[in-house]
């Protein structure tokens, strides 16, 4: 039985270094770009600026839209509705600090990452469009 039609809106960066990528490794093993949920009443270009900060301890700039993409799925009995709005951006830096919510981190080349398992939902189609 589903209890719920849940939707909403998550921004990500792909976060350049030279030409490196960033990923990130949560406790469940996905990979993924930094990002997430964007609050309410806040703009998905700020959001996935604060996200990124406080995942990675980095400030992208320079960002431009990369691509717009979505996903439904199940999850605790609910269905669920995402879209990804994602930017590409550049790090002076590439010192990483994690939050808590990640456990490893990786730059990477685009061809590197492109053979990475265990690859997120947002970070498979992305990669298609890099």
């Amino acid at each position: 039985m589903i209890l719920l039609k849940i939707q909403e809106l998550n921004s990500y960066v792909v976060l350049f270094n030279r030409d490196r990528l960033l990923l990130l490794k949560r406790k469940n093993g996905i990979w993924e770009f930094p990002g997430g949920q964007v609050e309410w009443g806040e703009g998905p270009e700020k959001s996935a600026v604060r996200e990124t900060r406080e995942e990675t301890g980095l400030v992208p700039k320079n960002l431009k839209l990369l691509t717009i993409t979505s996903a439904t799925y199940e999850k605790e009995g609910n269905q669920k509705h995402s879209v990804y709005i994602v930017y590409q951006g550049e790090s002076d830096g590439d010192n990483v600090t994690l939050s808590g919510e990640h456990e490893e981190c990786r730059w990477l080349t685009l061809t590197e990452a492109g053979f990475m398992k265990n690859l997120g939902l947002n970070a498979e189609a992305v990669l298609e469009v890099l």
